[in-house]
């Protein structure tokens, strides 16, 4: 094995260590550059408009999720276990933390399957733990008995000491993962579409902050693409993730004039992915979209799926993306949601 850095595995060890997968990739693609990494998938996004720009009232924004995570036929008995993980959680509320409106919607779907809260675990980093006044904690509460907090249980991973090690294959690191993560049947992702620097949120990056020991996966960090994809954690976390979702009716932009600022969508988007790659690959595309600007190619022979919910008041909203789309090289299925 290469000697590795602070800023992660060689490639070399990389792929010497996550076995006869990716070494048939490095043998019979010799010339492959692992940062242009293509993949043939079956993932797809459901997206429904905001008309409103994020002003929904609750009901509205569960009837929503409800629909579109139903698009996606995710399914759950009322026996399965259930991580949440909360991509950006600090004092502030949306758009610098995760809606709360979409926590509470992913929460009454659960329970409108009949899963019990005790089943249902919702973890998230930060510094500090949520105050009991915070809109997050308050969504996570039982809306029927309104005062009784963490019905399902909370964790925050910063000062959590219940990690599962995970022996990975041989010449690579360890790593420890989240304990209730082995134990799921079921992980949804609820996050933003930027962070609070304007910079596009990787899911990779929001679940590995959350399900990994930080020190643990720092010499994964630059291969995050590349870890998720290898069978041990497939096994583990990957395969178990059915839904990630985010609020995009509002978020961080940043412009060279203006620096970072919160940015308005008229009439915005609420997207619902069943896929890790589709998920990114959506979410790159819309913000490009918004933004108007070029996307690069870093991804090919994308084929995306996306069933669409709803009119939009902005004529360029769906145009603008299906446009984006084609520029960066992704094949598009559209479905109408009736």
């Amino acid at each position: 094995m290469e000697p590795s850095n602070n800023k992660g595995l060689s490639r070399r060890a990389f792929l010497k260590g996550t076995g006869a997968g990716m070494g048939l990739l490095a043998s019979s693609m010799p010339s492959f550059a692992l940062d242009n990494v293509f993949n043939n998938h079956n993932g797809a996004v459901a997206t429904a408009q905001l008309k409103n720009a994020g002003l929904l009232e609750q009901a509205q924004t569960n009837m929503l999720f409800n629909q579109l995570t139903s698009a996606l036929n995710f399914k759950q008995s009322e026996t399965d276990k259930v991580l949440i993980i909360l991509g950006q959680v600090n004092e502030k509320a949306f758009p610098y933390s995760v809606d709360h409106k979409l926590v509470s919607a992913c929460l009454t779907r659960l329970q409108s399957k009949g899963v019990n809260r005790k089943r249902i675990t919702i973890a998230y980093r930060a510094p500090e733990g949520l105050a009991s006044n915070s809109p997050l904690l308050k969504a996570i509460a039982d809306p029927k008995t309104d005062k009784q907090f963490h019905k399902a249980q909370l964790v925050n991973v910063a000062n959590n000491r219940d990690w599962s090690t995970l022996t990975m294959p041989k010449a690579l690191p360890d790593l420890k993962v989240l304990a209730q993560a082995r134990q799921a049947d079921h992980i949804l992702f609820l996050d933003q579409l930027t962070d609070k620097k304007g910079v596009i949120h990787s899911p990779q990056n929001g679940l590995a902050n959350v399900l990994f020991e930080s020190q643990s996966v720092e010499k994964y960090r630059n291969r995050l693409d590349d870890l998720f994809a290898m069978r041990d954690i497939q096994e583990t976390i990957s395969n178990k993730v059915r839904l990630l979702a985010y609020n995009a009716s509002r978020f961080i932009a940043h412009s060279p004039e203006s620096g970072v600022h919160m940015h308005h969508v008229h009439p915005g988007m609420l997207a619902i992915s069943n896929d890790i790659t589709s998920h990114q690959l959506f979410a790159e595309n819309y913000l490009h979209s918004v933004l108007n600007n070029t996307p690069k190619l870093r991804h090919s022979a994308q084929t995306l799926n996306w069933f669409q919910s709803g009119v939009s008041r902005d004529p360029m909203t769906i145009e603008q993306i299906e446009k984006t789309m084609q520029k960066s090289g992704v094949v598009l299925n559209k479905i109408q949601l009736v």
